[in-house]
C-alpha cells in the first residue's frame, strides 16, 4: 500500500505542470520582448545611414587587407574613420588649420606690402609731377623735366591774369595793371598803319630786324624793318628788334650782334634786342645738331656784344627750346621773350615777354599778328 495518497499525487503533478506551462510563457513573452527591442534597434540604426550610402563590394583577398570604405556623397570614411573617436581628432584639424591660417597671413600680408608699394609710388610720381613742368605744348605727348631750384623761379601769379573779350591778355599786381600790350611784326604782316594800331591799344613791338638763312647761312636784313621802326617811333609805340639766328659758333652769334648793332645805330630802342633761336619745322636747319652747350655758347656771344654796345639782351624760344636745347641756369642773366601760346603757361621759371597767341588782331593790319605781354616797364628804365 502505498504511503501517498492517489489524489495528493495527481494533485501535485497537475501543480508542477502548470508552473512549467507559467514558465514557459513567461520565456516566450520575455524572448519576444528582446526581439522586438532587437528589431527596433536595427531599424533605428539603418535610418542613421542617408538611403544612397552604399557598402562597397569586397572580395575575399581585399577583405584581409583593406578596410571596407563606406561613401556619402563625394565624401569617403573608412569604418576606422567612422569611430566616434577618429572623426573628433584634435591634432590633424589643428594641422590643418594652422596650416590654413598661415597660407592666409601671408597672402594679406602680400596683399598689404603690394598695396604699400603701389601707394608709395603713386606719392613718388606726384611729387616728381609737382617738381617738374611740361615742355611740350598743348596737343602734343607730354614731357616733363625737372624744375631747378637754382634759376630763378617765376614769381607771377595765375589770378593776376585777366583776358578781355578780345583775347588780350593783361596782368595785374597788388590790384594794379603792371602789364604792356604788344605785338611782334615782320614783312610777313605787310603795311601796317601804326597810327591806327596805336590807338587800338599797341603799346610795344618786337619788330623782326634780321635773319641768317637756315640752310645758306647768308645774313639778310626784314625788308619791313625800317619802315616798322619809323612808323613806331612815329606814333609814340616803343620798339624792340629781334633777330632769327642760325649761327652755329661764337663767331658767327657775333656777327650777328654786330649787324644788329650796325642797323640800330641811330634809332631809339627802349625793349630789348633778342637772339631768336628756333627749330625749323619739316626741313633740316643749320643749328639743329648743336648741343645745348653749343647753342648756349652763341646765344651768350649774341647777348654780350649787345650789351657792349649798351643796348638790353634777351633770349627767345619755346619752352622746349630754352630748357632743353640751351642751359637756362646760364642764360638767366638775361631776359627771357618766351614763346608759348597754351592756355596755361607753365614755364616755372621768370621771363619778362610772353608771346601768348598768332590769331590775333589790330586795327591797321591786314593780316593775322601774334600778341605779346610784357611784365616789365622797359620804356621806364
Amino acid at each position: 500500500m502505498s504511503m501517498f495518497n492517489d489524489d495528493s499525487y495527481n494533485d501535485g503533478v497537475n501543480a508542477g505542470k502548470r508552473v512549467a506551462a507559467g514558465c514557459i510563457v513567461a520565456s516566450l513573452a520575455i524572448l519576444g520582448i528582446l526581439l522586438l527591442t532587437l528589431s527596433s534597434n536595427n531599424r533605428h540604426s539603418r535610418r542613421e545611414v542617408k538611403s544612397d550610402s552604399t557598402l562597397p563590394t569586397v572580395s575575399a583577398d581585399e577583405q584581409n587587407d583593406e578596410k571596407p570604405e563606406y561613401t556619402s556623397g563625394d565624401n569617403k570614411r573608412t569604418s576606422d574613420e567612422l569611430s566616434f573617436w577618429n572623426m573628433y581628432d584634435g591634432d590633424e584639424r589643428d594641422v590643418v588649420i594652422s596650416e590654413n591660417k598661415s597660407e592666409i597671413r601671408k597672402e594679406k600680408e602680400d596683399l598689404l606690402k603690394k598695396l604699400s608699394e603701389d601707394a608709395a609710388e603713386k606719392e613718388k610720381q606726384q611729387k616728381e609731377k609737382e617738381n617738374s613742368f611740361n615742355i611740350k605744348n598743348e596737343g602734343e605727348e607730354p614731357e616733363y623735366v625737372a624744375i631747378s631750384r637754382s634759376i630763378s623761379p617765376n614769381d607771377l601769379s595765375d589770378d593776376g591774369f585777366s583776358k578781355d573779350e578780345r583775347g588780350r591778355l593783361s596782368y595785374s599786381s597788388n590790384g594794379k595793371p603792371s602789364s604792356h600790350f604788344g605785338i611782334d611784326v615782320s614783312k610777313n604782316n605787310g603795311y601796317i598803319d601804326w597810327a591806327k594800331a596805336k590807338a587800338d591799344g599797341v603799346e610795344f613791338a618786337m619788330l623782326k630786324l634780321g635773319s641768317r638763312g637756315y640752310s645758306t647761312g647768308n645774313i639778310l636784313m626784314d625788308d619791313s624793318f625800317e619802315a616798322n621802326v619809323i612808323g613806331c617811333s612815329a606814333n609814340g609805340i616803343d620798339v624792340g628788334a629781334y633777330f632769327f639766328s642760325q649761327a652755329v659758333n661764337r663767331e658767327e652769334a657775333i656777327e650777328e650782334a654786330n649787324y644788329c648793332v650796325v642797323a640800330l645805330a641811330g634809332k631809339k630802342i627802349a625793349y630789348p634786342v633778342v637772339f631768336d633761336s628756333e627749330a625749323v619745322a619739316n626741313d633740316s636747319y643749320r643749328t639743329e645738331n648743336l648741343s645745348a652747350s653749343e647753342l648756349t655758347d652763341c646765344a651768350i656771344a649774341f647777348c654780350e656784344t649787345i650789351r657792349a654796345y649798351g643796348f638790353t639782351p634777351m633770349i627767345g624760344g619755346t619752352k622746349e627750346r630754352l630748357v632743353r636745347n640751351m642751359n637756362p641756369l646760364l642764360l638767366q642773366r638775361y631776359g627771357v621773350w618766351l614763346f608759348d601760346t597754351d592756355e596755361k603757361c607753365e614755364y616755372p621759371y621768370r621771363y619778362a615777354i610772353r608771346q601768348y597767341d598768332n590769331e590775333g588782331t589790330v586795327n591797321g593790319i591786314e593780316s593775322k599778328v601774334s600778341y605779346d605781354i610784357c611784365l616789365i616797364s622797359y620804356s621806364e628804365r
